[in-house]
C-alpha cells in the first residue's frame, strides 16, 4: 500500500472522531473507512493490528492522541492536546487532496479556481534561507515598473494571503524592513553570506495587528467598528475578518463588531468590496475616506 493510502485512510480516522465527538468502536471505524468510496480497495482487510499502527502514526506525524475509553467502550481524540501550529491546514490540505482523486465521470462536476500562485517553487529555499540566517539576492520587478531590479534580502517571515505568498526579509546592510511578493521574484539564489537580523523583529506578532500584507513601519493598531447588514453579519461571523474581531451587538436589522487592526490599504480595499453591506462608524478618519472614495467612484458614472 502506498504512503497517501496510508496518510489518506488515517485522515478519515481523525475527521471521523472529530465529526463525532463521542467515543467510537473499532467495528464502527472499520465499517466507515469501508464505506468511503475512494477508501474501499484499501481498508477491505483493515485489521486491528493495523489500526492500531494507525493511530501510533497520527500521534507521531499529526500530535493528535487517539485513546480507548473503557467506560464507552470506544476510541476518541484527546481534545485536551492542543493541534501543533499548522496541523488544522495540513489536515485541510489532506482532505481536499483525498477529495480530488475523483473518478473521470465526476470530474467535471468539481470546478476548482483556474488561478494558481506563481512562485511556490521559492518557498522551500527561502525558508532554507531564513532558518540558516543566509542571504539570498533576487530580481524583483514591481507592477508599476517595466523592468526588474537585483536584490539582496534577508529572509525573516513567509506569509500566505489570498493565495498568494510573500517575504519580509530585512535588507542587507540595513534595518530596512522590506515585503515581496513571490510572483514577482524571478532568478533567486542563497548566498552563503550570513545576514544580521534585526534585535526587535519578532516573526510571530509581526502580522499581528494587521489585515493582510500590509503593516506600517511606526504607529498603533486602531478600534475600528464596522456597522455591517444582517447578511454581511452572517459571512463575517462564519469567516472573520481579523482574529481580533469581536461581536458588538446584534439585532434583526445590524450586526456590529470591532477589530483591532492598523488602517491599511488591505484594510481600506476590503471595506470598499462591501459596497453598501457595510457602515464604518469609527475611526472618523477611515470613515471619512471611505465616503470620498465613493463619491470619487460614483463621479466616473
Amino acid at each position: 500500500m502506498t504512503t497517501r493510502a496510508h496518510l489518506q485512510r488515517q485522515l478519515a480516522l481523525i475527521r471521523r472522531l472529530q465529526q463525532l465527538k463521542r467515543p467510537c468502536s473499532f467495528a464502527e471505524l472499520q465499517a466507515y473507512l469501508l464505506e468511503q468510496t475512494t477508501l474501499r480497495d484499501v481498508t477491505s482487510s483493515y485489521s486491528k493490528r493495523t489500526f492500531e499502527r494507525d493511530v501510533q502514526a497520527i500521534a507521531e506525524v499529526f500530535g493528535i492522541s487517539i485513546y480507548y475509553d473503557a467506560r464507552q467502550r470506544g476510541y476518541a481524540i484527546d481534545h485536551s492536546e492542543p493541534l501543533l501550529s499548522g496541523q488544522d491546514r495540513l489536515l485541510d490540505a489532506m482532505e481536499l487532496h483525498a477529495f480530488l482523486q475523483l473518478p473521470a465521470a465526476l470530474a467535471p462536476y468539481v470546478q476548482l479556481e483556474p488561478r494558481r500562485p506563481l512562485g511556490l517553487e521559492f518557498l522551500r529555499p527561502l525558508l532554507g534561507a531564513l532558518q540558516a540566517k543566509q542571504l539570498v539576492a533576487f530580481s524583483y520587478c514591481k507592477f508599476w515598473e517595466d523592468q526588474p531590479t537585483r536584490r539582496v534580502i534577508g529572509p525573516l517571515l513567509l506569509k500566505e494571503f489570498r493565495g498568494r505568498w510573500y517575504m519580509v526579509g530585512v535588507k542587507a546592510n540595513t534595518k530596512q524592513l522590506r515585503c515581496f511578493g513571490l510572483d514577482r521574484i524571478s532568478d533567486l539564489s542563497v548566498s552563503n553570506q550570513l545576514c544580521t537580523q534585526p534585535a526587535d523583529f519578532a516573526a510571530g506578532t509581526y502580522y499581528e495587528h494587521a489585515f493582510g500584507i500590509t503593516r506600517p513601519d511606526e504607529g498603533e493598531p486602531q478600534d475600528i467598528v464596522l456597522s455591517l447588514t444582517p447578511t454581511q453579519g452572517r459571512y463575517v461571523q462564519s469567516f472573520p475578518l481579523h482574529s481580533s474581531q469581536q461581536l458588538i451587538s446584534q439585532t434583526v436589522t445590524e450586526t456590529r463588531i470591532g477589530l483591532r487592526v492598523f488602517d491599511t490599504h488591505d484594510l481600506r480595499m476590503e471595506l470598499l468590496s462591501m459596497g453598501e453591506e457595510v457602515k464604518v462608524l469609527a475611526p472618523a478618519e477611515l470613515r471619512a475616506w471611505l465616503h470620498n472614495s465613493y463619491a470619487a467612484a460614483s463621479s466616473l458614472y
